[in-house]
């Protein structure tokens, strides 16, 4: 891991029990309050409860996962819905997201470090990736800035970004499914979800200043800067942001180790999802077609 990673790593742990909600699913079907309190519907009711920048109005959304469950536009509509909720400081809504799936094209795991292995960790059929309507939705792996874009992603994300700053990062065992986030029935009257799922959803939050101990004034942070019971904005940021954190003390910014780049790069015409069950010919970086024969 590299350094500005552990970095990273150690701020969310200061500053987490401030700035993270537990995100669950249990399988079950879902009535009155209870629905609200899993899946997506409980995501929703979190962000409803939150205040952003008005800079986050209408701005896009990011699916990151490694399985996808077999979707339609209705529930990709109502997911959306979900994760677009929130409020900004003006107090309007912010609005639907476009949403963008960050996913390994076939060439991106023929090229990985582990070859056509590595997609067995992104086992997706090809009868649920390769549906018409998801084809504006694809958006390339990309890590150059962690050294990471020949790993192939296990990891699961989900966030709302305008450039390199983040409104909220959630970071999860669900995968992109209705199993995973429960579909509403019945007039929308039920959440039905099928497996159980635990995420850790990332937040700014306004603080008040407290005492703070340091050896160096390197490692001061503006929450040393400013008087006792001063309240104090966090700033949600990638790895790659590069505004001046001393120009504006009343905001403590973290570095969230986004695992990708953003904004992503949507898919090219000739890039094509990676799907584990399909065949292919090509050789990848060590002379093996998939599947592979023994």
């Amino acid at each position: 891991m590299s350094t500005s990673m552990q970095h990273s790593f150690g701020n969310l742990i200061i500053v987490a029990q401030r700035l993270v909600r537990l995100i669950g699913s249990v399988p079950g079907y879902h009535v009155g309050p209870n629905m609200k309190k899993w899946g997506h519907m409980k995501l929703r009711s979190v962000l409803e409860e939150c205040v952003f920048e008005k800079q986050f109005c209408k701005s896009p959304l990011i699916y990151q996962f490694s399985s996808l469950g077999s979707l339609d536009e209705k529930w990709m509509s109502e997911f959306a819905c979900s994760l677009s909720a929130g409020k900004a400081d003006d107090g309007s809504q912010l609005g639907i997201g476009k949403p963008l799936i960050v996913w390994p094209t076939v060439e991106d795991v023929r090229c990985s470090i582990e070859g056509y292995a590595a997609g067995s960790c992104i086992p997706s059929p090809q009868k649920n990736v390769e549906k018409d309507f998801l084809r504006k939705y694809w958006s390339r792996w990309k890590a150059d800035h962690v050294g990471r874009c020949r790993a192939m992603p296990h990891i699961k994300t989900f966030t709302r970004y305008n450039g390199q700053n983040i409104a909220w990062f959630l970071l999860t065992s669900s995968n992109l499914s209705k199993a995973a986030w429960g579909a509403l029935q019945k007039n929308n009257t039920q959440l039905m979800i099928r497996s159980y799922e635990l995420g850790v959803l990332f937040l700014p939050k306004t603080l008040q200043s407290v005492p703070q101990f340091s050896c160096t004034d390197k490692s001061r942070s503006n929450l040393d800067k400013l008087a006792l019971g001063k309240n104090i904005k966090t700033k949600l940021v990638t790895l790659c942001w590069k505004g001046d954190e001393e120009k504006d003390p009343s905001a403590e910014v973290v570095r969230l180790p986004v695992p990708y780049q953003v904004p992503p790069q949507l898919y090219g015409p000739e890039d094509v999802p990676w799907s584990w069950d399909r065949r292919y010919t090509k050789k990848d970086v060590y002379g093996s077609v998939w599947p592979r024969h023994g």
